[in-house]
Protein backbone atom coordinates (compact mmCIF):
# COMPACT_ATOMS: atom_id res chain seq x y z
CA UNK A 1 0.00 0.00 0.00
CA UNK A 2 1.31 3.28 -1.15
CA UNK A 3 -1.64 5.09 -1.15
CA UNK A 4 -0.69 8.26 2.08
CA UNK A 5 2.73 7.01 2.78
CA UNK A 6 5.75 9.56 2.02
CA UNK A 7 8.22 8.29 -0.20
CA UNK A 8 11.54 9.36 1.36
CA UNK A 9 13.50 8.88 -2.22
CA UNK A 10 11.58 10.34 -4.24
CA UNK A 11 9.87 13.35 -1.77
CA UNK A 12 14.51 14.18 -0.89
CA UNK A 13 14.99 13.89 -4.69
CA UNK A 14 12.15 16.71 -5.26
CA UNK A 15 13.58 18.71 -2.46
CA UNK A 16 17.01 18.60 -3.48
CA UNK A 17 16.01 19.78 -6.57
CA UNK A 18 14.17 22.53 -5.44
CA UNK A 19 17.43 23.44 -3.25
CA UNK A 20 19.57 23.31 -6.33
CA UNK A 21 16.75 25.26 -8.32
CA UNK A 22 16.83 28.06 -5.36
CA UNK A 23 20.34 28.25 -5.70
CA UNK A 24 20.76 28.48 -8.94
CA UNK A 25 18.35 31.48 -9.09
CA UNK A 26 19.62 33.46 -6.29
CA UNK A 27 23.52 32.85 -7.34
CA UNK A 28 22.63 34.06 -10.70
CA UNK A 29 23.20 37.57 -11.31
CA UNK A 30 20.36 39.59 -10.78
CA UNK A 31 19.15 41.70 -13.78
CA UNK A 32 20.30 45.24 -13.69
CA UNK A 33 18.16 48.15 -12.90
CA UNK A 34 18.55 50.98 -14.63
CA UNK A 35 21.09 53.31 -13.22
CA UNK A 36 20.36 56.55 -11.38
CA UNK A 37 19.87 59.66 -13.56
CA UNK A 38 19.63 63.11 -13.32
CA UNK A 39 15.87 65.54 -14.29
CA UNK A 40 17.30 68.94 -15.72
CA UNK A 41 14.64 71.44 -15.56
CA UNK A 42 14.72 75.03 -16.36
CA UNK A 43 12.36 78.11 -15.76
CA UNK A 44 12.08 81.90 -15.69
CA UNK A 45 13.25 84.05 -12.32
CA UNK A 46 12.42 87.31 -13.88
CA UNK A 47 10.12 89.07 -16.45
CA UNK A 48 11.23 89.20 -19.91
CA UNK A 49 9.29 92.54 -20.04
CA UNK A 50 11.78 94.59 -22.45
CA UNK A 51 12.45 98.79 -23.29
CA UNK A 52 15.64 100.06 -24.94
CA UNK A 53 17.51 100.13 -21.70
CA UNK A 54 17.12 96.38 -21.43
CA UNK A 55 17.26 93.74 -18.93
CA UNK A 56 19.13 90.78 -18.35
CA UNK A 57 16.86 87.45 -17.75
CA UNK A 58 17.57 85.24 -14.74
CA UNK A 59 17.06 81.14 -14.90
CA UNK A 60 16.47 78.72 -12.65
CA UNK A 61 18.55 75.76 -13.61
CA UNK A 62 17.01 72.78 -11.57
CA UNK A 63 18.71 68.78 -10.99
CA UNK A 64 15.85 67.15 -9.63
CA UNK A 65 17.09 63.98 -10.18
CA UNK A 66 18.89 61.23 -8.37
CA UNK A 67 22.49 61.42 -9.84
CA UNK A 68 24.61 64.14 -11.15
CA UNK A 69 24.21 66.25 -14.50
CA UNK A 70 27.73 66.61 -16.12
CA UNK A 71 28.58 68.91 -19.12
CA UNK A 72 25.43 70.93 -18.45
CA UNK A 73 24.74 73.88 -21.26
CA UNK A 74 21.89 75.53 -23.16
CA UNK A 75 21.17 77.38 -25.72
CA UNK A 76 19.09 80.84 -26.06
CA UNK A 77 17.41 81.08 -29.06
CA UNK A 78 15.90 84.17 -29.50
CA UNK A 79 15.29 83.73 -33.29
CA UNK A 80 11.30 83.94 -32.86
CA UNK A 81 11.44 87.19 -31.45
CA UNK A 82 10.66 90.38 -33.80
CA UNK A 83 12.66 92.03 -35.16
CA UNK A 84 12.54 95.01 -32.61
CA UNK A 85 14.32 92.80 -29.38
CA UNK A 86 18.13 92.71 -29.33
CA UNK A 87 20.11 89.89 -27.35
CA UNK A 88 23.37 90.41 -25.92
CA UNK A 89 25.65 88.40 -23.33
CA UNK A 90 26.30 90.66 -20.32
CA UNK A 91 30.45 90.58 -19.67
CA UNK A 92 31.39 88.65 -16.95
CA UNK A 93 28.36 86.30 -16.61
CA UNK A 94 28.19 82.99 -17.57
CA UNK A 95 30.23 80.86 -20.21
CA UNK A 96 28.57 82.19 -22.63
CA UNK A 97 29.23 82.32 -26.80
CA UNK A 98 26.55 84.52 -29.09
CA UNK A 99 26.12 84.22 -32.31
CA UNK A 100 23.39 87.07 -34.00
CA UNK A 101 20.16 86.51 -31.55
CA UNK A 102 21.29 83.16 -30.09
CA UNK A 103 23.59 82.38 -27.14
CA UNK A 104 25.42 79.09 -26.26
CA UNK A 105 26.88 78.88 -22.92
CA UNK A 106 28.31 76.26 -20.42
CA UNK A 107 27.08 75.94 -17.27
CA UNK A 108 28.36 74.12 -13.91
CA UNK A 109 27.45 70.58 -13.39
CA UNK A 110 24.52 69.72 -10.94
CA UNK A 111 24.65 67.48 -7.95
CA UNK A 112 21.10 66.19 -7.34
CA UNK A 113 18.96 68.29 -5.95
CA UNK A 114 20.96 71.62 -6.65
CA UNK A 115 19.21 74.42 -7.96
CA UNK A 116 21.11 77.64 -9.37
CA UNK A 117 20.14 80.94 -10.28
CA UNK A 118 21.57 81.89 -14.06
CA UNK A 119 21.64 85.22 -15.93
CA UNK A 120 22.93 84.28 -19.01
CA UNK A 121 21.62 86.72 -21.66
CA UNK A 122 20.17 90.39 -21.44
CA UNK A 123 17.17 91.26 -23.82
CA UNK A 124 17.08 95.15 -24.86
CA UNK A 125 14.04 96.58 -27.55
CA UNK A 126 15.31 98.86 -30.51
CA UNK A 127 14.49 102.76 -30.46
CA UNK A 128 11.18 103.40 -31.30
CA UNK A 129 9.97 99.36 -30.95
CA UNK A 130 6.15 99.13 -30.98
CA UNK A 131 5.17 98.64 -27.45
CA UNK A 132 3.06 94.49 -27.23
CA UNK A 133 4.16 91.26 -27.57
CA UNK A 134 7.29 90.60 -28.98
CA UNK A 135 7.73 86.61 -29.40
CA UNK A 136 9.58 83.65 -27.12
CA UNK A 137 13.43 83.42 -26.38
CA UNK A 138 13.39 79.25 -26.53
CA UNK A 139 15.96 77.96 -24.21
CA UNK A 140 17.19 73.84 -24.44
CA UNK A 141 18.97 72.76 -21.58
CA UNK A 142 21.44 69.27 -21.80
CA UNK A 143 23.24 67.80 -19.69
CA UNK A 144 25.01 64.11 -19.00
CA UNK A 145 24.13 61.27 -16.66
CA UNK A 146 25.82 57.95 -15.76
CA UNK A 147 23.12 56.41 -18.47
CA UNK A 148 23.36 58.91 -21.16
CA UNK A 149 22.13 62.67 -21.85
CA UNK A 150 19.21 64.40 -20.33
CA UNK A 151 17.81 67.59 -22.15
CA UNK A 152 14.56 69.89 -20.98
CA UNK A 153 13.11 73.02 -23.14
CA UNK A 154 11.39 76.37 -22.14
CA UNK A 155 9.41 78.48 -23.79
CA UNK A 156 9.95 82.33 -22.35
CA UNK A 157 7.37 85.39 -23.89
CA UNK A 158 8.74 88.64 -24.39
CA UNK A 159 7.05 91.76 -24.54
CA UNK A 160 8.41 95.33 -25.51
CA UNK A 161 6.93 97.88 -23.19
CA UNK A 162 6.78 101.80 -24.54
CA UNK A 163 9.27 104.54 -23.04
CA UNK A 164 9.79 107.59 -23.23
CA UNK A 165 6.29 108.04 -21.57
CA UNK A 166 7.04 111.06 -19.06
CA UNK A 167 6.88 108.28 -16.08
CA UNK A 168 9.14 109.21 -12.58
CA UNK A 169 9.42 106.82 -9.96
CA UNK A 170 10.54 108.46 -6.45
CA UNK A 171 10.65 105.97 -3.30
CA UNK A 172 12.38 106.78 0.22
CA UNK A 173 15.05 104.35 1.68
CA UNK A 174 13.58 101.40 4.54
CA UNK A 175 15.53 102.09 8.00
CA UNK A 176 18.86 103.80 7.55
CA UNK A 177 22.52 102.65 9.09
CA UNK A 178 21.22 104.08 12.16
CA UNK A 179 18.35 102.52 12.14
CA UNK A 180 17.99 98.86 10.77
CA UNK A 181 15.07 96.50 10.24
CA UNK A 182 14.90 92.74 10.97
CA UNK A 183 12.83 89.90 11.63
CA UNK A 184 9.41 91.11 12.52
CA UNK A 185 9.59 94.44 11.91
CA UNK A 186 7.01 96.17 9.54
CA UNK A 187 8.14 99.27 7.47
CA UNK A 188 5.67 101.37 5.20
CA UNK A 189 7.25 102.31 1.62
CA UNK A 190 6.89 106.13 0.78
CA UNK A 191 6.67 106.32 -2.43
CA UNK A 192 4.99 107.89 -5.53
CA UNK A 193 4.88 108.36 -9.68
CA UNK A 194 4.84 111.86 -11.34
CA UNK A 195 3.80 112.20 -14.69
CA UNK A 196 6.34 114.41 -16.69
CA UNK A 197 5.00 114.03 -20.08
CA UNK A 198 3.06 116.33 -22.70
CA UNK A 199 0.30 113.89 -22.50
CA UNK A 200 -2.04 112.43 -20.66
CA UNK A 201 -1.80 109.21 -19.09
CA UNK A 202 -4.94 106.93 -18.75
CA UNK A 203 -2.57 104.65 -16.14
CA UNK A 204 0.09 103.17 -15.43
CA UNK A 205 1.77 99.62 -14.49
CA UNK A 206 3.93 99.50 -11.01
CA UNK A 207 6.04 96.94 -9.95
CA UNK A 208 8.44 96.33 -6.64
CA UNK A 209 10.63 94.44 -5.56
CA UNK A 210 12.13 92.83 -2.63
CA UNK A 211 14.97 91.25 -1.35
CA UNK A 212 14.82 87.62 0.04
CA UNK A 213 13.50 87.82 3.66
CA UNK A 214 11.15 89.97 2.96
CA UNK A 215 7.34 90.79 1.70
CA UNK A 216 4.32 92.30 1.74
CA UNK A 217 1.31 92.51 4.45
CA UNK A 218 -1.08 93.48 1.83
CA UNK A 219 -2.27 91.30 -1.01
CA UNK A 220 -4.23 93.73 -3.44
CA UNK A 221 -6.87 92.17 -5.80
CA UNK A 222 -5.27 94.54 -8.91
CA UNK A 223 -2.29 92.70 -8.15
CA UNK A 224 0.02 89.77 -9.13
CA UNK A 225 2.00 88.51 -6.58
CA UNK A 226 5.03 86.22 -7.68
CA UNK A 227 5.56 83.90 -5.22
CA UNK A 228 9.22 82.24 -4.45
CA UNK A 229 9.42 78.97 -2.96
CA UNK A 230 6.63 76.11 -2.27
CA UNK A 231 4.85 75.13 1.08
CA UNK A 232 4.57 77.64 4.08
CA UNK A 233 7.86 78.34 6.22
CA UNK A 234 8.11 78.56 9.63
CA UNK A 235 6.15 81.12 11.86
CA UNK A 236 8.51 84.57 11.59
CA UNK A 237 10.05 82.76 8.34
CA UNK A 238 9.71 85.55 5.33
CA UNK A 239 10.23 83.25 1.53
CA UNK A 240 8.12 85.17 -0.74
CA UNK A 241 6.58 86.83 -2.30
CA UNK A 242 8.64 89.11 -3.29
CA UNK A 243 7.48 91.34 -6.28
CA UNK A 244 3.90 92.29 -6.67
CA UNK A 245 2.82 94.08 -10.13
CA UNK A 246 -0.32 96.29 -10.23
CA UNK A 247 -2.20 97.67 -13.00
CA UNK A 248 -3.27 101.60 -11.81
CA UNK A 249 -6.32 102.69 -13.70
CA UNK A 250 -5.73 106.29 -13.03
CA UNK A 251 -5.69 109.35 -14.82
CA UNK A 252 -2.61 111.26 -14.80
CA UNK A 253 -2.53 114.95 -16.01
CA UNK A 254 0.99 116.28 -17.60
CA UNK A 255 2.80 117.34 -14.73
CA UNK A 256 0.83 115.60 -11.71
CA UNK A 257 1.18 112.45 -9.81
CA UNK A 258 -0.21 110.05 -7.13
CA UNK A 259 1.20 109.26 -3.60
CA UNK A 260 1.45 105.63 -2.41
CA UNK A 261 2.29 107.04 1.48
CA UNK A 262 1.45 109.76 4.00
CA UNK A 263 4.73 111.08 5.14
CA UNK A 264 2.83 112.80 7.89
CA UNK A 265 1.45 109.94 9.48
CA UNK A 266 3.57 107.50 8.07
CA UNK A 267 0.56 105.66 6.91
CA UNK A 268 1.37 103.56 3.36
CA UNK A 269 -0.70 101.50 0.61
CA UNK A 270 2.31 99.21 0.40
CA UNK A 271 3.87 98.08 3.69
CA UNK A 272 6.57 95.53 4.14
CA UNK A 273 7.96 93.32 6.71
CA UNK A 274 10.83 91.15 7.47
CA UNK A 275 11.60 87.70 8.62
CA UNK A 276 14.15 86.18 11.04
CA UNK A 277 15.98 84.51 7.92
CA UNK A 278 17.16 87.98 6.70
CA UNK A 279 20.72 88.33 6.60
CA UNK A 280 22.13 91.15 8.10
CA UNK A 281 24.12 93.47 9.04
CA UNK A 282 24.11 94.19 5.39
CA UNK A 283 22.91 96.96 3.39
CA UNK A 284 20.40 94.98 0.77
CA UNK A 285 18.18 97.05 -1.88
CA UNK A 286 14.45 96.52 -3.53
CA UNK A 287 13.05 98.52 -6.93
CA UNK A 288 10.47 100.73 -7.68
CA UNK A 289 9.05 100.91 -11.31
CA UNK A 290 6.04 102.53 -13.15
CA UNK A 291 5.67 102.06 -16.97
CA UNK A 292 2.64 102.15 -19.33
CA UNK A 293 0.50 98.92 -19.13
CA UNK A 294 0.61 98.16 -22.09
CA UNK A 295 0.06 94.50 -22.24
CA UNK A 296 -2.20 92.41 -19.02
CA UNK A 297 -0.57 91.40 -15.41
CA UNK A 298 1.65 87.99 -15.61
CA UNK A 299 -0.23 85.22 -14.45
CA UNK A 300 2.03 83.40 -11.86
CA UNK A 301 1.55 81.83 -8.98
CA UNK A 302 -0.64 82.73 -6.26
CA UNK A 303 0.23 80.20 -2.97
CA UNK A 304 1.14 82.72 -0.05
CA UNK A 305 0.20 85.78 -3.02
CA UNK A 306 -3.80 85.27 -3.36
CA UNK A 307 -5.57 88.82 -2.74
CA UNK A 308 -6.93 89.07 0.16
CA UNK A 309 -10.45 91.59 -0.77
CA UNK A 310 -8.23 94.86 -0.21
CA UNK A 311 -8.40 97.43 -3.18
CA UNK A 312 -5.22 99.18 -4.06
CA UNK A 313 -7.45 102.27 -5.41
CA UNK A 314 -9.24 102.60 -2.71
CA UNK A 315 -6.36 103.08 -0.34
CA UNK A 316 -4.68 105.49 -3.18
CA UNK A 317 -8.18 107.46 -3.09
CA UNK A 318 -7.77 107.11 0.94
CA UNK A 319 -4.20 108.85 0.81
CA UNK A 320 -5.32 111.44 -1.13
CA UNK A 321 -8.67 112.09 0.61
CA UNK A 322 -6.11 112.42 3.42
CA UNK A 323 -3.70 114.93 1.64
CA UNK A 324 -6.43 117.02 0.54
CA UNK A 325 -7.83 117.70 4.22
CA UNK A 326 -4.39 118.19 5.25
CA UNK A 327 -4.07 121.08 2.81
CA UNK A 328 -7.73 122.57 3.60
CA UNK A 329 -6.98 122.60 7.20
CA UNK A 330 -4.00 123.91 6.19
CA UNK A 331 -5.35 126.80 4.11
CA UNK A 332 -7.62 128.48 7.21
CA UNK A 333 -5.02 128.29 10.23
CA UNK A 334 -5.05 131.24 11.63
CA UNK A 335 -2.42 133.30 10.52
CA UNK A 336 -1.56 131.34 7.58
CA UNK A 337 -1.54 132.75 4.04
CA UNK A 338 -3.71 132.25 1.70
CA UNK A 339 -2.86 129.52 -0.50
CA UNK A 340 -3.10 129.15 -4.24
CA UNK A 341 -5.63 127.10 -5.92
CA UNK A 342 -4.39 123.42 -6.52
CA UNK A 343 -3.16 122.73 -9.59
CA UNK A 344 -3.36 119.10 -9.65
CA UNK A 345 0.28 118.71 -9.06
CA UNK A 346 1.22 116.37 -6.12
CA UNK A 347 3.25 118.25 -3.20
CA UNK A 348 4.88 116.08 -0.34
CA UNK A 349 5.52 118.21 2.90
CA UNK A 350 8.80 117.25 5.16
CA UNK A 351 10.39 114.62 3.02
CA UNK A 352 13.24 115.87 0.37
CA UNK A 353 12.91 113.71 -2.70
CA UNK A 354 16.03 111.78 -3.97
CA UNK A 355 16.08 113.57 -7.09
CA UNK A 356 15.55 117.21 -6.07
CA UNK A 357 12.51 117.76 -4.18
CA UNK A 358 9.25 116.17 -4.30
CA UNK A 359 7.57 119.13 -7.04
CA UNK A 360 7.29 117.36 -10.21
CA UNK A 361 8.68 120.67 -12.01
CA UNK A 362 12.17 120.44 -9.82
CA UNK A 363 12.63 116.51 -11.08
CA UNK A 364 15.12 115.96 -13.31
CA UNK A 365 14.73 112.55 -15.09
CA UNK A 366 17.55 110.14 -14.99
CA UNK A 367 19.20 107.52 -17.01
CA UNK A 368 15.81 104.97 -16.20
CA UNK A 369 13.94 108.16 -14.53
CA UNK A 370 10.63 105.37 -14.22
CA UNK A 371 13.41 103.07 -12.05
CA UNK A 372 14.09 104.05 -8.49
CA UNK A 373 16.06 101.87 -6.16
CA UNK A 374 15.45 102.01 -2.05
CA UNK A 375 17.96 101.00 0.35
CA UNK A 376 17.50 98.50 3.55
CA UNK A 377 19.96 98.45 6.23
CA UNK A 378 19.29 95.27 8.26
CA UNK A 379 20.29 94.16 11.95
CA UNK A 380 22.73 91.89 12.67
CA UNK A 381 22.20 88.21 12.36
CA UNK A 382 22.80 84.65 13.01
CA UNK A 383 23.17 81.32 11.87
CA UNK A 384 24.90 77.95 12.82
CA UNK A 385 26.14 76.14 9.81
CA UNK A 386 26.98 72.05 10.33
CA UNK A 387 28.96 69.45 8.35
CA UNK A 388 28.92 65.69 8.70
CA UNK A 389 30.90 63.09 6.52
CA UNK A 390 30.37 59.24 6.90
CA UNK A 391 33.27 57.30 7.13
CA UNK A 392 33.76 54.62 4.14
CA UNK A 393 36.19 51.14 3.60
CA UNK A 394 38.99 50.69 0.68
CA UNK A 395 42.57 49.69 0.03
CA UNK A 396 45.21 51.03 -1.64
CA UNK A 397 44.62 51.41 -5.11
CA UNK A 398 40.65 51.99 -4.47
CA UNK A 399 38.40 54.86 -5.85
CA UNK A 400 36.11 55.74 -2.83
CA UNK A 401 33.07 58.36 -2.43
CA UNK A 402 32.80 59.97 0.89
CA UNK A 403 29.79 61.18 1.36
CA UNK A 404 28.84 64.78 3.29
CA UNK A 405 26.13 66.41 4.00
CA UNK A 406 26.18 70.42 5.22
CA UNK A 407 23.38 71.89 6.77
CA UNK A 408 22.14 75.77 7.44
CA UNK A 409 19.89 75.29 10.32
CA UNK A 410 19.38 79.43 10.25
CA UNK A 411 17.56 81.20 11.39
CA UNK A 412 19.53 83.38 8.71
CA UNK A 413 20.11 82.51 5.20
CA UNK A 414 23.23 83.22 3.46
CA UNK A 415 26.33 81.61 1.55
CA UNK A 416 28.68 79.33 1.92
CA UNK A 417 31.99 77.64 0.92
CA UNK A 418 34.27 74.80 2.55
CA UNK A 419 37.62 73.42 1.87
CA UNK A 420 38.78 69.72 1.98
CA UNK A 421 41.69 68.27 2.87
CA UNK A 422 42.61 64.73 1.25
CA UNK A 423 43.89 62.24 4.06
CA UNK A 424 47.51 61.68 3.49
CA UNK A 425 48.10 58.92 1.16
CA UNK A 426 45.01 59.59 -0.85
CA UNK A 427 44.00 62.49 -3.34
CA UNK A 428 40.73 64.11 -4.46
CA UNK A 429 39.22 63.54 -7.53
CA UNK A 430 36.71 66.05 -9.31
CA UNK A 431 33.37 66.04 -7.90
CA UNK A 432 30.32 68.14 -7.69
CA UNK A 433 30.41 71.95 -6.03
CA UNK A 434 34.30 72.10 -6.09
CA UNK A 435 36.74 73.84 -7.88
CA UNK A 436 39.46 71.55 -9.27
CA UNK A 437 41.64 73.75 -11.31
CA UNK A 438 44.71 75.03 -11.00
CA UNK A 439 46.62 78.63 -9.94
CA UNK A 440 45.91 79.40 -13.96
CA UNK A 441 42.24 78.28 -14.04
CA UNK A 442 42.48 75.27 -15.93
CA UNK A 443 41.36 71.80 -15.29
CA UNK A 444 43.62 69.61 -12.87
CA UNK A 445 42.88 65.71 -12.56
CA UNK A 446 43.56 65.47 -9.05
CA UNK A 447 44.30 67.99 -6.16
CA UNK A 448 45.11 67.41 -2.17
CA UNK A 449 43.18 70.16 -0.96
CA UNK A 450 40.08 71.77 -2.77
CA UNK A 451 37.72 74.80 -2.51
CA UNK A 452 33.94 74.04 -2.72
CA UNK A 453 31.19 76.49 -2.19
CA UNK A 454 27.30 77.27 -3.60
CA UNK A 455 26.41 79.28 -6.54
CA UNK A 456 23.79 81.24 -4.63
CA UNK A 457 22.46 82.35 -1.39
CA UNK A 458 22.07 79.47 0.77
CA UNK A 459 18.60 79.07 2.68
CA UNK A 460 18.14 78.38 6.09
CA UNK A 461 16.35 74.90 6.68
CA UNK A 462 12.94 76.44 7.33
CA UNK A 463 13.07 77.32 3.59
CA UNK A 464 12.47 73.34 3.03
CA UNK A 465 15.93 73.37 1.23
CA UNK A 466 19.05 74.41 3.24
CA UNK A 467 20.58 70.84 2.89
CA UNK A 468 23.82 70.12 0.25
CA UNK A 469 24.54 66.54 0.06
CA UNK A 470 27.09 65.14 -1.44
CA UNK A 471 29.99 62.76 -1.91
CA UNK A 472 33.83 63.03 -3.20
CA UNK A 473 35.79 61.04 -4.76
CA UNK A 474 39.42 60.25 -3.23
CA UNK A 475 42.03 57.68 -4.86
CA UNK A 476 43.87 55.79 -2.40
CA UNK A 477 47.09 55.66 -2.72
CA UNK A 478 48.86 54.63 0.41
CA UNK A 479 47.48 53.51 3.56
CA UNK A 480 44.96 56.51 4.54
CA UNK A 481 45.83 58.39 7.39
CA UNK A 482 43.33 60.12 10.02
CA UNK A 483 44.40 64.18 8.93
CA UNK A 484 41.77 64.37 5.93
CA UNK A 485 38.59 66.92 6.66
CA UNK A 486 35.83 69.05 5.45
CA UNK A 487 35.54 72.49 6.88
CA UNK A 488 32.95 75.28 6.11
CA UNK A 489 32.75 78.94 6.55
CA UNK A 490 30.08 81.45 6.33
CA UNK A 491 29.88 83.76 3.15
CA UNK A 492 28.24 86.68 4.09
CA UNK A 493 27.25 89.33 6.88
CA UNK A 494 25.46 86.90 9.60
CA UNK A 495 27.90 85.24 12.09
CA UNK A 496 28.29 81.57 13.19
CA UNK A 497 26.57 80.22 16.24
CA UNK A 498 27.83 76.48 16.39
CA UNK A 499 31.65 76.75 15.10
CA UNK A 500 32.11 72.86 16.46
CA UNK A 501 29.90 72.07 13.57
CA UNK A 502 31.65 73.45 10.83
CA UNK A 503 35.03 70.68 10.96
CA UNK A 504 34.31 66.80 10.22
CA UNK A 505 36.51 64.13 9.90
CA UNK A 506 37.35 62.35 6.53
CA UNK A 507 37.71 58.55 7.07
CA UNK A 508 39.05 55.84 4.99
CA UNK A 509 38.98 52.32 7.32
CA UNK A 510 40.91 49.45 6.30
CA UNK A 511 38.27 46.60 4.86
CA UNK A 512 37.36 44.53 7.89
CA UNK A 513 38.72 46.91 10.58
CA UNK A 514 35.52 48.53 11.60
CA UNK A 515 34.51 51.88 11.80
CA UNK A 516 36.13 54.99 12.05
CA UNK A 517 35.95 58.06 14.57
CA UNK A 518 32.13 59.29 15.16
CA UNK A 519 31.22 61.67 12.32
CA UNK A 520 29.06 59.79 10.26
CA UNK A 521 25.36 60.15 10.66
CA UNK A 522 23.87 57.20 8.64
CA UNK A 523 24.41 54.45 11.05
CA UNK A 524 27.30 52.02 9.43
CA UNK A 525 29.75 53.07 7.44
CA UNK A 526 29.12 53.30 3.53
CA UNK A 527 31.85 50.59 2.16
CA UNK A 528 30.61 49.74 -1.11
CA UNK A 529 31.12 46.65 -1.65
CA UNK A 530 28.77 44.93 -3.86
CA UNK A 531 26.60 42.32 -1.50
CA UNK A 532 24.34 41.25 -3.74
CA UNK A 533 26.00 37.77 -4.25
CA UNK A 534 26.86 37.58 -1.04
CA UNK A 535 23.52 37.92 0.16
CA UNK A 536 22.03 35.61 -2.20
CA UNK A 537 23.68 32.69 -1.95
CA UNK A 538 23.09 33.31 2.22
CA UNK A 539 19.66 33.14 1.60
CA UNK A 540 20.28 30.09 -0.60
CA UNK A 541 22.24 28.85 2.59
CA UNK A 542 19.47 29.41 4.65
CA UNK A 543 16.60 27.89 2.33
CA UNK A 544 18.62 24.49 1.87
CA UNK A 545 18.82 24.50 5.68
CA UNK A 546 15.27 25.01 6.03
CA UNK A 547 14.14 22.42 3.28
CA UNK A 548 16.61 19.48 5.00
CA UNK A 549 14.93 20.30 7.87
CA UNK A 550 11.75 19.86 7.08
CA UNK A 551 12.53 17.05 4.69
CA UNK A 552 14.29 15.48 7.75
CA UNK A 553 11.17 16.03 10.00
CA UNK A 554 8.77 14.74 7.17
CA UNK A 555 10.94 11.30 7.09
CA UNK A 556 10.42 10.50 10.35
CA UNK A 557 6.21 10.38 9.81
CA UNK A 558 4.21 7.82 8.57
CA UNK A 559 1.17 9.20 8.96
CA UNK A 560 -0.79 10.42 6.45
CA UNK A 561 -1.64 14.14 6.42
CA UNK A 562 -4.90 15.64 8.04
CA UNK A 563 -7.57 15.64 5.43
CA UNK A 564 -8.26 18.88 4.16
Amino acid sequence: MTNGILRPGKRVGAAAAAVFAALALTAAPTPAYAAAQPRLQISSATEATIDTTGSTLGFHLHNTGDAPATEVGAVYDAEHTSDDVILSVPPGGEDCQQSHKTATCRHDDLAPGQRRLIEPIRLRSAPDARPGPAGFVQVSVSGQGPDGAVSATYELPVSIRATGSGLVAEVGDLGSAEQRVGGGDRRGLDARVFNLGKSTLPGFRLTITLPLGATFVERYTECVYDDDLPGEPPAGYVYGPRRVTCQMHLILEPGSGVAFSDPVSGDAAFNVVFGKNLPGPAEASGRFEAGVPDQPLPQTRRRAATPDGRSLAAKVAELRARAAGAEQRSRVEPGTPEQPGDTGQLTTPGRQAPTGGSDPAQLTPAAEPHVAEFGIWTRPNSHDLEVRATPVTGSVGDTVEVPYRITNHGPSDGGAAWRIVAPSGTVLLPSQWCAFRDEQGEPVAELTEVDCGTESQWLATASGEGVVSSAIRLKIKSTPGTDGTITIRALGPSTETGPKSNTAQLLINKPGGGGGADGGDDGLPITGVRTGPIAAVGAAALLLGAVLLLVGRRRRSTAPPPAE
